[in-house]
């Protein structure tokens, strides 16, 4: 259950949702072709949800948690990000697309779970553009929710400056049915013109705009758009890439530059069923290294555990991948993996995970990657050796890391 510093009864919950889902919506901008496509069946769909919330707050006065409510656990940079069961994440790392090739930045610019922020109040790190929004929470998680049925927000970064050559942007995004375009992550540039855009769902797919270029590119194992997803940009010099759960989207080598560079990055939510998003990263890099162990270590920030423990998670394949291809095509090489945690919790906890953590990567590379077991040894440093300040969020996600060095 959502709870906020405005308590909802279910039959006031109904009626204003209804209310919402008819109102007409103003100023939609770059979008509008697309919602427009999509208004008569997101109509049927709005009448029988009503109509569902009706029957049901006729028959209880206490308010239910709505179906595909957002499972907790998940922390952002570099922990578990819990992937919708409706896309099917493979069992094994190895049996991720090679399609997915995501690769966190290694210098964290903005880490946001909205812990920071008071329930019911706009965030800090956040700018308002249009709408109506708030911090709310969802078992034990914080969430930024849209109380408008249309309202954008901007991430706070260095006025009109152009962002950086290499970075990327992720997040998890939740919405429930009548979702139409309910979610639309834009680049923006001097003007507030818009440089792409993409636009989910539109249908079960994504879709995405820059310039005369489009595409629409479906969601692959979802019979329904609605539910937990993890959203995941990455910027290559002139070159864009949009995943989703484990899935690219959007590979697009150059996006356009009719309006100059981008400068700053907006997300609306917009449904009158209040989609929402948490654990926000914005971070600078990496950029591609022709040898990846050219320096001697890998210090990288792409290898993702469930919180708390040392389960390696399938978002962790497009480094493990680069790992074992480096290996093979150095077949006497070792390497030495050391594993490395920020400062929550104890000390001797911390220094024990890590080692759980250096020793699973070793095994997912053995068994799933058939890289023999003898070429790793394994070590774990626990809180002892940090790159930053771990009394900020965005320090502690640089100090969980994993390091591979040449033996």
């Amino acid at each position: 259950m959502l709870r906020s510093r405005r308590p909802w009864t279910a039959v006031a919950l109904v009626v204003a949702l209804a209310a919402l889902a008819f109102a007409p919506v103003a100023d939609a901008g770059f979008g509008d072709s697309i919602k427009k496509k999509m208004e008569e069946q997101k109509k049927k769909a709005e009448q029988a949800a009503a109509a569902k919330a009706a029957e049901q707050a006729a028959g209880s006065s206490t308010a239910k948690p709505a179906e595909g409510a957002p499972p907790a656990g998940a922390a952002p940079g570099g922990e578990s990000k819990t992937a919708p069961e409706a896309s099917g994440p493979p069992a094994k790392v190895s049996e991720v697309s090679t399609k997915f090739d995501y690769v966190p930045g290694d210098k964290v610019i903005v880490l946001d779970d909205f812990k920071q922020d008071d329930l019911g109040e706009f965030p800090a790190r956040w700018k308002p553009v249009t709408g109506t929004f708030e911090v709310a929470e969802s078992e034990g998680e914080r969430w930024l929710r849209c109380m408008s049925p249309d309202g954008t927000v901007r991430l706070r970064t260095p006025e009109g400056t152009p962002l950086p050559e290499y970075w990327t942007f992720e997040f998890d995004f939740f919405g429930t049915e009548p979702m139409s375009s309910a979610l639309v992550v834009k680049g923006v540039a001097k003007g507030d013109h818009v440089v792409w855009e993409a636009t989910y769902p539109h249908g079960l797919s994504m879709f995405f705009r820059s310039g005369d270029f489009t595409s629409d590119t479906p969601l692959e194992g979802i019979t329904t758009p609605e539910g937990r997803h993890h959203v995941m940009v990455m910027a290559r010099g002139k070159g864009l890439k949009v995943y989703m759960d484990q899935q690219r989207l959007v590979n697009l080598p150059e996006v356009s530059d009719q309006f100059g560079p981008v400068v700053a990055l907006d997300i609306r939510l917009w449904a009158a069923t209040h989609p929402m998003i948490t654990n926000v990263r914005y971070a600078e890099g990496c950029k591609p290294a022709q040898d990846l162990l050219a320096g001697g270590k890998l210090v990288t920030y792409g290898i993702r555990f469930a919180t708390g423990s040392d389960v390696v998670l399938p978002e962790s394949a497009p480094v493990l991948r680069q790992v074992a291809a480096w290996l093979k095509a150095n077949p006497t090489a070792k390497l030495t993996i050391t594993g490395h945690t920020d400062n929550v919790g104890t000390a001797a906890d911390n220094l024990d995970l890590s080692k759980r953590r250096a020793a699973s990567v070793a095994r997912v590379l053995s068994e799933q990657f058939a890289i023999p077991a003898d070429r790793f040894a394994t070590q774990g440093k626990g809180d002892t050796q940090s790159l930053a300040d771990n009394t900020k969020p965005e320090g502690r996600a640089m100090n969980r890391r994993v390091e591979f060095a040449k033996l």
